[in-house]
């Protein structure tokens, strides 16, 4: 089966270890883009945190679209034109915050449009770093405040990654159920709309645009691409994934640092379509 569309983890899977795209990979995704493959960064971050390797990879027009918020949005890469989002309620995102205070576990909300927001006055490390790496403005509000900011691509809880393992273990079992989660880093957790996860996001844009799961092609590394090898066609596991992606994948590349992007695309796109 052809491939017409690959989708791509960002952290850990794009970019190596100083975030930066390796040779190899950049010039295989121009060509494979050059070829009609569609080319479709899938990632945790909003549109913000992703444009300048868009723009690296001259993925800039109106046929080119990002999966962001980990599956809860996708958009068109240049007017950022939200093609389908399946996000949280007030009501639904007010809860999970009241739960962060009574569990002692601070947390954080997304909005799709690239904003965060925190009701924890002492305000935690990693939504600053967040904030500041993804390049959203991030605000403090109280409690009541949040209930006017309308729906949200997610919520997360941002805290250090013993106190995370540690509520985890506490944490009711029908919060589980109501809601898409992943432990996306130690330091993140993250709650969301159960059709909100990168896998489905994957195949829907991948319906809008023709192609069938068995013609997609993703690669990652971590617990939140897990999705995306249980419903794509073919998967490909960074050398540096962890176990269970490489237990679900077709193949396995060589890790971040080594272009194992680049390294796939050649081999199961570029050598294959001459």
């Amino acid at each position: 089966m052809k491939i017409k569309m690959i989708a791509i983890d960002i952290d850990g899977t794009l970019v190596d270890d100083q975030k930066k795209i390796g040779p190899l990979t950049k010039v295989a995704l121009k060509k494979a883009r050059a070829q009609g493959v569609y080319v479709v960064l899938c990632t945790g971050r909003p549109l913000s945190g992703v444009k300048d390797y868009l723009d690296e990879l001259g993925l800039v027009t109106e046929d080119d679209y990002a999966i962001t918020f980990n599956g809860a949005k996708a958009q068109t890469t240049k007017s950022g034109q939200t093609l389908f989002e399946h996000g949280l309620t007030p009501k639904e995102y007010g809860a999970l915050d009241a739960l962060s205070h009574e569990l002692g576990v601070r947390g954080q909300i997304v909005l799709p449009d690239s904003s965060v927001y925190t009701t924890f006055k002492d305000i935690s490390p990693y939504t600053v770093l967040d904030a500041f790496y993804t390049k959203m403005p991030l605000y403090y509000r109280t409690s009541q405040e949040i209930e006017t900011l309308g729906l949200a691509a997610k919520y997360m809880w941002v805290d250090e990654p013993e106190v995370i393992q540690a509520k985890l273990a506490t944490l009711d079992q029908a919060v589980l159920a109501k809601y898409y989660t992943v432990l996306s880093a130690p330091w993140f957790y993250e709650m969301m709309n159960k059709k909100a996860h990168k896998g489905a996001a994957v195949i829907e844009l991948g319906e809008r645009l023709g192609i069938t799961a068995a013609e997609i092609m993703v690669l990652g590394d971590e617990n939140n691409d897990l999705t995306m090898f249980e419903l794509a066609g073919f998967g490909v596991a960074m050398g540096n994934a962890n176990e269970q992606i490489k237990a679900l994948a077709q193949a396995v590349t060589t890790d971040n640092k080594h272009d194992g992007v680049g390294v796939a695309v050649t081999k199961y796109i570029l050598e294959k379509g001459r």
